[in-house]
């Protein structure tokens, strides 16, 4: 069956915009551009995929209870998904810094993806045609 619901074209669906690999988890590990909130960190790389996606990190050491951590995701989920169509192509890891307060967990968030996207695009944007590099100094 053929999906051809107006809004849909064209658009990704939310269930393959997450990151599952280990592999991707380093790459943004290794070299990222970071934002915050009060409880989040959101730390971004560029990606070959052509869409955002989200990776999350909750600690059970800062939420013991799996109903708060999930409550957690859920929102970070939601806020991420608001957004997705405005993101640029980033893998967004969320690390939980804090212990947030109930109803407060995505307050500002959506505003950390855009804004924390928009370093890693500024970043890691290609050199335009006509400019090189500086060559490292000799040693």
């Amino acid at each position: 069956m053929i999906d051809t619901h107006p809004e849909k074209a064209g658009s990704i669906r939310f269930h393959d915009a997450r990151l599952v690999n280990k592999a991707d988890f380093d790459r943004v590990f290794a070299d990222n551009q970071r934002a915050r909130t009060d409880f989040v960190m959101v730390m971004v790389r560029p990606n070959q995929v052509g869409h955002p996606r989200l990776g999350m990190i909750v600690a059970k050491r800062l939420l013991a209870r799996a109903v708060d951590r999930n409550r957690v995701k859920r929102c970070v989920r939601e806020s991420f998904r608001q957004v997705m169509a405005e993101l640029p192509a980033c893998d967004f890891v969320v690390r939980l810094i804090a212990r947030p307060v109930p109803g407060e967990e995505a307050r500002d968030l959506s505003r950390t993806f855009k804004r924390a996207g928009h370093r890693a695009v500024a970043k890691w944007a290609p050199a335009p045609a006509g400019e090189t590099t500086p060559d490292p100094l000799p040693t």
